[in-house]
């Protein structure tokens, strides 16, 4: 929908966070490579375990956001490669929530960086690292490639720029 907007000049710019967007019709403002990870609490047996692979993961219960969004999608494309699909235990769009279940044990989840930063630096949270799936998540700021692009949408443009992920969403 925000792609139709922008294509009929409803719309300005639009912030993603998706797969990297190529298409010509497009100027790409701003980007920035997203990592992305499971994550269990620092207390749960696979957090300091080496050499994990998906097989390890998949008797665990999930917290996982709405199915269809940008990073879960892209969970769910890897996951199919291999003919395997999750049943996540909760699904909603509140990562934040996802990330304090996972704190408490609740189960295992597949979050950006940006949402689990503070608990991985206080140690209550721990990236896994699985071989085979990284997806590649994008922040992109864009515009039409036949959009004026005025003093004050590029002053946007550099303020969304200058700010981190938390911040713009």
């Amino acid at each position: 929908e925000m792609f139709r907007l922008l294509d009929h000049n409803d719309v300005d710019i639009i912030c993603t966070l998706d797969n990297h967007i190529y298409n010509t019709n497009y100027v790409i403002a701003d980007e920035e490579k997203i990592g992305v990870h499971f994550v269990v609490s620092g207390d749960h047996p696979l957090a300091k375990k080496q050499n994990l692979s998906i097989g390890n993961l998949l008797d665990q219960p999930f917290l996982l956001t709405e199915k269809d969004m940008s990073y879960r999608r892209l969970m769910d494309e890897l996951l199919a490669r291999n003919s395997i699909e999750i049943q996540p235990i909760l699904e909603t769009g509140r990562a934040d929530l996802i990330c304090d279940l996972v704190e408490k044990g609740i189960g295992i989840s597949f979050l950006p960086d940006y949402v689990t930063e503070d608990a991985v630096c206080r140690g209550t949270l721990v990236r896994l690292n699985i071989p085979g799936y990284e997806p590649d998540l994008w922040k992109q700021i864009l515009y039409h490639r036949d959009k004026w692009v005025s003093p004050q949408i590029q002053a946007v443009i550099s303020h969304l720029s200058s700010l981190s992920l938390n911040q713009i969403l």
